[in-house]
């Protein structure tokens, strides 16, 4: 891989990552379009541990104000507390995305990235994001989340183990179902992802040292780190901003046209 692809890559999964039209989607698609190798999930777990690095940065208040109150018991009986609730709101979030991507970690790296595959979840999902939309109330701001928001909005994530689904997209999505704010059903998207990117960059990780791969690619690795930490950051600044004034419907035409587009190049 060179230089430039990393850096291409690198912008669009930071970009993709939050935005919600689907990260690996344009990851498997991009080289296939524009006749580019894989890069392999290698440089994928590199990409999204990138990602991760700028949704940190972005909330290190949250993450901060978080882990001092969870574990503080007179914080968390407080009637007026809401950051150490919403820190177990996060970790209860979690955990069916832990135990499906654990189950079902191979066939998702295998059959599931077929243009076929991600070119229907685009198109599916988007209009159950649409539907979302249009028929949530939007009354609910984060600090009302209850536990069954959590675990809704943590089974939504599990399925975003499809490629073409939407990480950010159907956590968003549940979130309006539970007639959340779209702001806050994002900023709550974007906080329950950390951990899922966490393990699944702890294990990419593991599996990259192994293979030795890092040595033959240490370049562009660091390339597509950077990119895509910076793009992650900014994508998650703007469409917080976007989505306290307008709707999803942008990011729906958008992937329905693409999905359209990958079913008559693919078929």
């Amino acid at each position: 891989m060179d230089i430039l692809t990393a850096l291409v890559l690198g912008i669009v999964q930071g970009l993709t990552e939050f935005i919600p039209v689907s990260s690996t989607a344009h990851l498997v698609i991009f080289p296939q379009l524009l006749g580019w190798q894989d890069p392999g999930l290698a440089f994928d777990v590199i990409l999204h541990l990138g990602t991760l690095t700028g949704v940190v940065v972005f909330f290190w208040r949250d993450y901060w104000h978080m882990l001092q109150e969870m574990f503080s018991w007179n914080k968390l009986n407080s009637p007026g507390d809401s950051m150490g609730r919403l820190g177990w709101l996060i970790v209860i979030g979690t955990i069916p995305a832990g135990i499906m991507g654990i189950i079902f970690k191979d066939k998702v790296e295998t059959t599931l990235r077929s243009p076929q595959t991600i070119a229907i979840s685009l198109i599916v999902f988007a209009l159950i994001l649409w539907w979302s939309d249009a028929k949530s109330r939007k009354i609910r701001k984060l600090r009302h989340m209850n536990l069954m928001d959590a675990i809704f909005i943590g089974c939504a994530q599990a399925i975003a183990l499809i490629p073409g689904v939407s990480r950010s997209g159907i956590t968003i999505t549940a979130g309006l179902v539970r007639s959340l704010e779209r702001e806050g059903a994002a900023r709550f998207a974007f906080l329950l992802s950390t951990p899922v990117i966490l393990g699944g960059g702890i294990l990419g990780l593991k599996d990259l040292y192994m293979s030795g791969l890092y040595r033959e690619a240490l370049v562009p690795l660091s390339v597509g780190f950077v990119t895509s930490a910076v793009s992650g950051f900014m994508a998650i600044k703007y469409l917080l901003s976007y989505l306290s004034k307008r709707n999803v419907n942008v990011f729906v035409y958008y992937r329905i046209i693409l999905g359209i587009i990958l079913l008559l190049i693919f078929r």
